[in-house]
């Protein structure tokens, strides 16, 4: 076999081998696809009513027993205004800033709020009917899109 011959076959059994390797490995689509699950252990009620601060009184506790849930209790007055929030960690990390993805009205009593967790995100309003103490309820059973629910606890 000629010198020439043999590089070819080199140079076809290498192609091919990269070829064949090449199916072997994801994507770059399918690796940003596999996002990791983010931790919320670490999350605050941040708003108007505390000057967007991460206050120790405004951290969301894990629920002893649920494995996804975590809750604030907080007193909110009522005089028609809305209050403006998101939740975020201490950091206002962009993964953890938690809101909304576009302008919406206020929230509702026991509603069900979908968060969009993400840099961009824009704050939630909450108008309370009477004032008293409302627990602020952040499920994370699904970890990309975590719910929120605003009930009240003691008026």
């Amino acid at each position: 076999m000629s010198g020439k011959t043999r590089r070819l076959k080199t140079i076809i059994a290498i192609y091919i081998a990269t070829l064949l390797s090449a199916c072997a490995v994801p994507t770059g689509s399918d690796i940003f696809s596999q996002t990791p699950d983010k931790d919320y252990s670490d999350m605050y009620l941040r708003g108007i009513f505390n000057w967007w601060e991460a206050r120790e009184d405004y951290k969301l506790n894990k629920v002893d027993g649920e494995n996804d849930l975590y809750q604030v209790d907080i007193e909110l007055i009522a005089d028609g205004q809305p209050y403006d929030f998101k939740l975020a960690d201490a950091q206002w990390s962009p993964a953890y800033n938690c809101g909304l993805p576009s302008l919406d009205e206020a929230l509702e009593l026991e509603q069900d709020i979908e968060l969009y967790c993400f840099s961009d995100s824009l704050n939630l309003q909450f108008i309370p009917n009477e004032t008293g103490v409302y627990r602020f309820a952040l499920d994370t059973s699904n970890n990309q899109y975590p719910e929120l629910r605003i009930t009240l606890v003691e008026s």
